[in-house]
């Protein structure tokens, strides 16, 4: 098997990127960030968003919680937080959590230093500093035990639970039998399927807690009036699929068909090695961004129809259930399963072939995600916003 190496980090787990990540911490300081991303290109990764400014406690902690976990991925090697000085998130607390993990990080406030263009020159030395000490940094031996891969899937047509999903299933059981760990989320879609998770739970524990979240997102569901035709996507139903049923069947099988060892909350990072299901959203980029908030080095995501859509720090594999989509995207998809409908190969070569690819991710190929700068930024809300005057 092909070796693999990572960038071992303070609390032990390993990163498959070194990134510098530049962070706001709130909408206000977007421009900093801006203009930090112009004086730097490539070199940092950077973030903006709207949040961070609410009377809504609720909002608060599930900002605060998501930004120190999305900061603190094994993918990111050093940290600068961006504040403006009064926003109701606090900093400090998203600052604390982060250095429990790593010692490279930073904030700068606007209002401290006095304005925009001092924000901007204060965060300079920080980031030049940053950039020494993670460029001095090399690569360790590392293990398929020490990987935790998300899973995803969007965009989706009749074909995606017949190739792409069951081949990622494997290639997750394979993961999982070597040590290793995987995420399956978007509980929106396990619905009409969930009885088959729940059974997969290793115990009565994990087994309440799934379904403590099925029965919050079916309540949530039914607040704002979804039913069954309205949680398919338009683009889903112009795939091919008909019923919420058929395509939460076609989800699950991502997850492959190992024991559901844990159940976390959206963005948390797994106690336990193996299969870990996570409170997360349907929605394609906050799913995503909630993997890499619970640890997730890289994810796999499949899609029927296509889609750029990736991740600021994690990369993101784009695989797809059919021939043709790859063929009409080669910009954008990693890996094709079609070839599992076109009887070239069976699922369990697709999977081979996948396996093989994710190692050459780990030891540093760009996806085509990375190559195309897809670093789409969303995070699930369960507060409401509140503008501040």
């Amino acid at each position: 098997m092909q070796k693999i190496t990572g960038y071992k980090r303070k609390d032990g787990r390993f990163g498959i990127r070194n990134h510098l990540l530049v962070l706001p911490v709130v909408v206000c300081a977007n421009t900093v960030v801006d203009a930090l991303a112009r004086l730097y290109g490539d070199k940092i990764i950077t973030v903006t968003h709207p949040y961070g400014c609410t009377f809504d406690n609720i909002s608060n902690k599930e900002f605060e919680d998501t930004m120190a976990g999305f900061a603190s991925n094994p993918n990111v090697g050093a940290v600068l937080l961006v504040g403006l000085g009064c926003e109701t998130v606090d900093i400090k607390r998203i600052f604390a959590t982060i250095k429990e993990r790593n010692d490279l990080v930073a904030y700068v406030s606007i209002q401290d230093e006095g304005g925009t263009r001092k924000t901007i020159e204060a965060a300079k030395p920080i980031i030049d500093s940053f950039l020494d000490k993670l460029g001095s940094r090399q690569r360790e031996p590392m293990q398929v035990s020490d990987l935790l891969i998300g899973t995803e899937c969007g965009a989706s047509d009749s074909y995606s639970g017949l190739s792409a999903n069951p081949v990622l299933g494997l290639l997750v059981d394979r993961t999982v039998d070597e040590g290793g760990s995987a995420f399956l989320t978007e509980v929106t879609e396990f619905i009409g399927a969930e009885q088959n998770l729940l059974d997969r739970c290793v115990n009565q524990t994990e087994r309440d807690k799934l379904q403590a979240y099925l029965n919050e997102t079916e309540r949530n569901l039914a607040r704002v009036g979804s039913n069954e035709l309205r949680d398919i996507a338009p683009g889903n139903i112009a795939g091919g699929l008909t019923t919420l049923e058929e395509k939460s069947l076609g989800c699950i099988k991502k997850g492959g068909s190992r024991p559901i060892v844990e159940v976390v909350g959206h963005g948390e990072i797994p106690r336990k090695k193996g299969l870990v299901v996570m409170d997360g959203p349907g929605q394609d980029v906050e799913s995503l961004v909630a993997l890499a908030t619970g640890g997730a080095q890289l994810s796999f995501f499949t899609t029927g129809r296509g889609t750029p859509a990736g991740n600021p720090i994690m990369p993101v594999v784009k695989v797809s259930s059919n021939t043709t989509i790859a063929q009409r995207y080669p910009d954008d998809i990693d890996i094709n399963t079609g070839t599992v409908i076109d009887g070239t190969e069976t699922l369990r070569q697709a999977a081979d072939r996948m396996y093989d690819f994710m190692l050459e991710i780990v030891n540093g190929e760009e996806t085509k995600c990375e190559k195309n700068h897809c670093r789409e930024f969303a995070i699930r809300r369960r507060g409401k916003d509140v503008c501040i005057l």
